[in-house]
């Protein structure tokens, strides 16, 4: 097939594109082109900012690919994927919208599956991956473009641009306590982002995911404080942990980047794997030790990291 992924240099997108050169597809990328020492050879690139509609339906003008995946970039709004799919005008197969499980309602209870109620729980960030999702699945119903949504959750592993396994990395191979948000009781659930990539390319041209959405992450749900104590033992150092009362001192208590949020994050898999037979190949501490020795060749251990907000905390 010949795939275009818009991205391709970041985590998630770049990830994907070396899962579909393994796959032996022809790959095209569409980004701003601000790593380009980072595109794999044999992918040509196309540079433009989505956002920029105009230059966006020049750009792919004289585009015709077999499937396309859409990894957005945070604001990307609902306009912006009609955009790109106005751009394409009908030239792209299998389009993947690469969404993600806060589209849902987490005031319900857990787990959440694909048909769990949607709602703007998660404020904007929510209403504009539900725009691209509703966007995508209109034209699968009006125009008959074979749609499938992805709705990864917290994923993880080498590249990541959210500062999640690598925030406690830092603290422990410096022998740092970590500070826990109150109790640290809220489960959440991680997925590995080659298994994601790998979901991806794998359900690319399958008509059973023509018209779906699936939720992909790992099959392992785990406290806050779990994660923790679970990647001190993965990477074995010590662990001290300091328990502190969010607000304590008027400042949020740091804990990863986007980790601290006050309610359970579970998901199914159940119909990915009923429908494609797609399964993550990491566990949560496979995969944790996988990142680790990628954090460790690239000596992010030896990093500047500013400690002074949790200094402020300890008592």
């Amino acid at each position: 097939m010949r795939v275009l992924v818009i991205g391709g240099t970041e985590f998630i997108s770049l990830h994907l594109v070396r899962a579909l050169l393994r796959e032996g597809h022809e790959v095209l990328v569409l980004n701003r082109g601000r790593e380009p020492g980072r595109v794999p050879a044999g992918v040509r690139t196309l540079v433009c900012d989505r956002k920029d509609h105009a230059a966006l339906r020049a750009a792919l003008a004289s585009e015709r690919v077999d499937g396309l995946v859409d990894v957005t970039y945070a604001p990307t709004t609902g306009d912006d994927v009609e955009a790109l799919l106005d751009a394409l005008d009908g030239r792209a197969g299998h389009a993947v919208f690469v969404s993600t499980g806060r589209v849902h309602d987490h005031a319900l209870p857990i787990p959440y599956h694909e048909d769990t109620p949607r709602s703007l729980y998660w404020g904007e960030y929510a209403k504009n991956k539900i725009a691209g999702e509703d966007a995508y699945l209109r034209r699968h119903r009006d125009l008959r473009l074979p749609v499938t949504i992805v709705r990864p959750t917290h994923v993880y592993g080498p590249l990541n641009t959210r500062n999640n396994e690598t925030f406690f990395f830092d603290r422990l191979v410096r022998g740092r306590p970590v500070l826990v948000p109150g109790a640290g009781g809220w489960l959440r659930q991680f997925g590995h982002v080659e298994d994601l990539a790998e979901a991806i390319a794998r359900m690319l041209g399958v008509p059973a995911a023509f018209g779906r959405a699936y939720g992909v992450t790992g099959e392992e749900a785990i406290t806050q404080v779990g994660f923790v104590e679970l990647i001190a033992e993965v990477i074995k150092r010590p662990l001290t942990l300091v328990h502190v009362e969010p607000g304590r001192g008027g400042a949020p208590v740091p804990f990863g980047q986007n980790l601290v949020y006050d309610c359970h994050a579970v998901y199914t898999t159940t119909r990915i794997r009923a429908e494609l037979g797609i399964r993550p190949r990491y566990t949560l501490a496979a995969g944790l030790a996988q990142t680790f020795e990628w954090y460790l060749r690239e000596g992010l251990d030896h990093r500047d990291v500013d400690f002074s907000a949790e200094d402020a905390l300890l008592p």
